[in-house]
């Protein structure tokens, strides 16, 4: 055994010690008397199910053209509720609605980042196609701000995200 090998096996040593020393503080931070936060998973069952019937009058308000009141409704969901896709992309699709195409494309990115299942193809929630003529019409909307305000940095990087989303698409299964 060299002295190559002594050091690379006492650095693995001491990031083990660290690593469990850093658990434990962890641990210790949380304390006995209260409760670890709970981790809400970006697709399960049973949080959606949860919200069944408050997402199903969202559906229903869009298609009836009352989006204030489906905005409403999802924008305080979404307090409550944040890392929940599937309010992202109820409120992407009032933001279509109300003739907002770069602000919907902000809500679908999250709910993407939140659950990719939106861009495969192969599960029954493939929103790819929608989400396409989404992207193509904020585009257009960046590209006409952008020939009246040239320099704008903000414009910039709201097109740079644009093309985050379309190659996130191409890349998708659909």
């Amino acid at each position: 055994m060299d002295r190559l090998d002594r050091i690379s096996i006492g650095a693995m040593a001491a990031l083990a010690v660290a690593s469990v020393v850093l658990m434990q503080v962890h641990r210790d931070e949380a304390g006995p008397g209260r409760k670890q936060p709970e981790r809400l998973e970006a697709g399960t069952a049973g949080s959606t199910e949860e919200l069944g019937p408050q997402l199903a009058l969202i559906r229903n308000l869009i298609d009836a053209g009352n989006v204030a009141q489906a905005e409403a409704l999802v924008r305080e969901l979404k307090q409550r509720r944040p890392y929940e896709a599937e309010l992202s992309m109820l409120l992407g699709d009032v933001l279509m609605r109300k003739q907002d195409p770069v602000s919907a494309v902000h809500q679908y990115k999250e709910a993407i980042e939140l659950n990719p299942d939106y861009l495969d193809k192969k599960t029954p929630l493939f929103q790819g196609k929608k989400l396409k003529v989404a992207v193509g019409e904020a585009q257009a909307e960046i590209e006409r701000q952008l020939r009246q305000r040239p320099g704008d940095e903000s414009l910039k990087s709201e097109k740079k995200m644009i093309y985050y989303l379309y190659r996130k698409i191409a890349g998708s299964c659909g």
